[in-house]
């Protein structure tokens, strides 16, 4: 019933006529670049600009549509997996909706949505995007990406991805490092995230600076308290020190109980407590 109704839908609002851009078969080319940042799988789209998958450290792929001269009006378009003219009995397979804007990036797709365009590729399928033109236009304006060559480029894009870091610069900032009850004994789990993080420290040409800051539950004294944190925080710019990282580049500070992101009252609001955050900084 609800592919019926998909399908039915498609039918309402996917006019016969459209201003369309689509590389011709013969000319469609896919590229792949990137690091241990980013990876970028790119097919130029004739005529409107590239259409790219962008997949940072630690996170799935979304979709950027640069256009060239962007000629939709801003506003949400129709997203869809078409079904090319040599699959008669396949059906076009509607996404939902996306934003257009006037940037430069005119379209940007979400992680669900640009997995779905992905696997819409895989099955010979094309990604397209549709929306109402500027001025009076009559006919909307659609963007298609080809499937032709995806296989090879899906192959060499992934080959990118197992180059990536585990994390990205925002993901790292956000770290929160977890101690015992009473201790600032780093534990296995403690130590696994900060290899994590030290790797993309290392890799990170750009970093001016490590901000470490400490904290505590509420159980004990306001002065054990802040000491602890003090002692949680050394711990962690200690375990940074020994791979390398130099001690200038560490700006501490330790609150004790004075923050919490939990209610001291449960168990498990205290566990919560009991932290060092790390912050990048970026020159």
């Amino acid at each position: 019933m609800a592919r019926a109704c998909i399908a039915l839908l498609l039918i309402l609002t996917l006019p016969a006529h459209a201003l369309t851009f689509q590389t011709r078969m013969e000319e469609v080319e896919w590229s792949v670049e990137g690091d241990k940042f980013e990876c970028r799988l790119t097919q130029p789209v004739s005529g409107y600009g590239d259409a790219v998958f962008v997949r940072r450290a630690g996170e799935r792929p979304v979709f950027e549509l640069k256009a060239w001269n962007n000629l939709m009006r801003p506003g949400q378009a129709q997203l869809y997996n078409d079904a090319p003219m040599w699959q008669p009995h396949a059906r076009a397979r509607l996404l939902g909706f996306t934003d257009v804007s006037e940037d430069r990036i005119a379209v940007r797709v979400a992680q669900q949505q640009a997995g779905q365009m992905l696997a819409g590729l895989a099955d010979g399928l094309h990604p397209t995007i549709q929306r109402t033109a500027w001025a009076n236009a009559v006919e909307p304006v659609r963007v298609v990406v080809s499937s032709i060559g995806y296989q090879k480029a899906w192959g060499e894009f992934q080959k990118c991805n197992a180059g990536l870091l585990a994390m990205n610069f925002e993901q790292v900032s956000r770290s929160v490092v977890s101690f015992a009850d009473g201790g600032s004994t780093l534990s296995a789990s403690a130590k696994q995230l900060l290899d994590i993080a030290l790797e993309y420290i290392q890799a990170d040409k750009e970093i001016s600076g490590i901000v470490l800051e400490g904290h505590s539950d509420n159980v004990g004294n306001r002065l054990d308290n802040r000491e602890l944190a003090r002692q949680r925080a050394l711990a962690v710019r200690d375990y940074l020190m020994q791979s390398g990282v130099e001690e200038e580049m560490f700006t501490l500070r330790f609150h004790g109980d004075r923050y919490p992101v939990a209610s001291n009252r449960s168990a498990d609001g205290r566990a919560k407590n009991r932290r060092v955050t790390l912050k990048l900084d970026k020159s």
